[in-house]
């Protein structure tokens, strides 16, 4: 079970970020926006970068696309690098100082990979195959947090909606329809102080008001009602104590948009 939090490319300026295109008011900086419908949207040529200039060289083991709409058979890579150019307040990406290659295979839901750790200061996602102009409402990279033990087994997932229904005296319906989220209620086993303290970093960093990237099972995906989730912590997070200062904990996750 995997939380990814921390979004670099949120803190950044407009100058560290530099799209190979932009459509007419869906900038780039709309990827920042932690709401998935606020959108950067590119031209049509048929492939995109983003590079981005993180300021310092930072540790990075995810990156991931969401709220996006892409064709099945867009290829998406990320490369790091330790060397730019720069042209006219622009990123020129140079090939001199570039690290491996990450792939990050199509998803039509959240699109995401793990890696070893990589160190870097200028990143480029590239977009290649587009047959339709690049829609993307978040792109990230950060770190991740593995929550040890996991609540694999003890857990809620709750399918709610935002339709508006009224009824008349005799019951007639007069219904307006909403949109559905998911609700994921987690009670997490005896864990370490060691694993709490790691949660209580999240919580204070994201609190309610950020959203995270939550992986109910790491890197497997197929299971719908559990698949990646672009979420907020909802409420509170309490601990019960349990001895030798080992700890249970609950966390609720809803689903945002």
């Amino acid at each position: 079970m995997r939380v990814i939090y921390n979004n670099l490319i949120d803190a950044l300026e407009s100058t560290a970020i530099t799209p190979s295109s932009e459509y007419s008011t869906y900038y780039i900086e709309n990827v920042q926006d932690q709401r998935l419908t606020t959108r950067w949207i590119s031209d049509d040529s048929t492939t995109q970068t983003v590079i981005f200039d993180l300021g310092v060289t930072t540790q990075t083991t995810v990156y991931a696309i969401a709220g996006h709409v892409l064709n099945s058979g867009c290829t998406v890579t990320v490369k790091g690098n330790d060397d730019i150019a720069t042209s006219g307040g622009s990123l020129i990406w140079v090939t001199s100082g570039e690290s491996s290659t990450q792939s990050i295979t199509y998803n039509a839901g959240i699109m995401l990979t793990f890696v070893n750790a990589i160190s870097n200061r200028y990143w480029k996602f590239t977009f290649s195959g587009l047959t339709l102009p690049a829609e993307i409402g978040r792109l990230w990279i950060g770190n991740y947090v593995s929550l040890s033990p996991s609540s694999l087994d003890n857990f809620t997932v709750t399918k709610k909606r935002s339709d508006t229904v009224l009824y008349g005296r005799n019951r007639q319906k007069y219904a307006s329809p909403g949109i559905g989220w998911r609700e994921f209620d987690l009670s997490f086993p005896k864990s370490s102080s060691t694993m709490c303290t790691a949660i209580q970093t999240l919580y204070d960093t994201v609190g309610n008001h950020t959203s995270v990237i939550f992986c109910n099972f790491d890197t497997l995906r197929g299971y719908e009602i559990v698949e990646p989730c672009y979420c907020s912590i909802d409420g509170e997070l309490s601990f019960t104590h349990q001895g030798k200062q080992s700890y249970n904990y609950s966390l609720k996750l809803s689903e945002d948009k």
